[in-house]
């Protein structure tokens, strides 16, 4: 098949001998006696006609050829623009495919070590709180006799009761993390949960706490017992980030309009990238003592009561917890901001 250029010119020069022949036609047979004159003047005017014509014909077939090629390149850039756009698709959908298999890998290695522990949980947990109740019992008949001992003596027995109190934590943990009770949900203030978790807990006196719960905020529909031990240990973690004192702040809002999101922060030390990454499985801890199930406790038990939670940290600036739970209803709580 010939290129269209090649054809139009083909065409270009059977029309010009078509010319020359009606040309020499026309003088020999239409005006044979016509002077030279006459025969420059009708060469000029079929060559000027001629000429017109073919480079009329030329020119269109050449801007239509040119026209063409254009739209080819146009859409040429058109589906290479969607090709493109197919392949950053595709990538994003094959880093969102990795990280939901990542996720799942470490789902499945958190529910391994759950199941673990779920063996060997029961039995250990309560042959290890028979003899701490033991303890505990003869720590207090030890301080109750010796009241007028000296202060060495009751340091000592102080130091053996806080032992024992956080020897029963971790057995407690270890129990909570395997075993999660079906929750009983109930209508629950906010600002009430608070400072019952705080008047149970030890808070030093260098630590600031600070509330903001606004006013209107329904009460949490939820069970009350649970998520008590929720932020009691959040609450725990927090003090034990801020040895040398700081802020621990406590903040509800509406997140949407059937969910509060509960705020617990704190200007610990916080934690690094590495470490979030594995906040929530089992058995890790950033502390020197513990065995990492206090916030798989955490995670758990605020799953089972319908909500979720996530966290921000960056070392040396704090963490906060984020918890979001259902609400139970229009109820009013008294609104404030404490500090202690």
């Amino acid at each position: 098949m010939r290129p269209p250029l090649v054809k139009s010119l083909l065409k270009a020069m059977i029309a010009i001998l078509l010319t020359m022949i009606v040309l020499e036609v026309t003088k020999t047979y239409i005006f044979p006696k016509i002077t030279i004159f006459g025969s420059y003047i009708i060469t000029i005017t079929f060559s000027t006609l001629t000429g017109t014509v073919v480079s009329g014909y030329v020119l269109l077939k050449y801007e239509k050829l040119n026209q063409n090629l254009g739209n080819h390149i146009l859409e040429r850039e058109r589906l290479a623009s969607e090709l493109q756009n197919l392949n950053e698709v595709l990538e994003l959908k094959v880093q969102e495919r990795s990280r939901q298999l990542l996720a799942a890998q470490d789902e499945l290695a958190r529910n391994d070590k759950l199941a673990v522990l779920g063996q060997v949980a029961g039995s250990v947990g309560h042959e290890l709180r028979n003899p701490l109740g033991v303890m505990n019992n003869a720590v207090y008949f030890l301080q109750t006799v010796l009241s007028d001992a000296d202060e060495t003596t009751k340091e000592y027995l102080g130091i053996i009761k806080e032992e024992i109190a956080v020897s029963d934590r971790i057995v407690g943990d270890l129990l909570d993390s395997v075993r999660i009770k079906p929750p009983h949900p109930e209508a629950v203030g906010v600002g009430d949960l608070i400072g019952h978790v705080l008047r149970k807990c030890t808070i030093p006196e260098n630590v600031t706490i600070v509330q903001e719960i606004p006013d209107g905020l329904p009460p949490l529909k939820a069970d009350p017992l649970q998520i008590h031990q929720v932020l009691r240990n959040l609450v725990s973690n927090a003090l034990d980030a801020m040895p040398d004192g700081g802020t621990l702040e406590f903040r509800a809002e509406r997140a949407v309009p059937d969910a509060i999101m509960l705020k617990v922060r704190d200007t610990g030390v916080g934690m690094t990238s590495e470490q979030l990454g594995k906040l929530f499985q089992p058995l890790f801890t950033t502390k020197a003592r513990g065995i990492g199930l206090g916030l798989v406790v955490v995670k758990n038990l605020t799953q089972a009561n319908g909500g979720e939670i996530e966290v921000k940290s960056e070392a040396g600036k704090g963490t906060t917890f984020f918890i979001t739970l259902p609400c139970a209803g229009p109820q009013v709580e008294t609104a404030g901001e404490q500090e202690a």
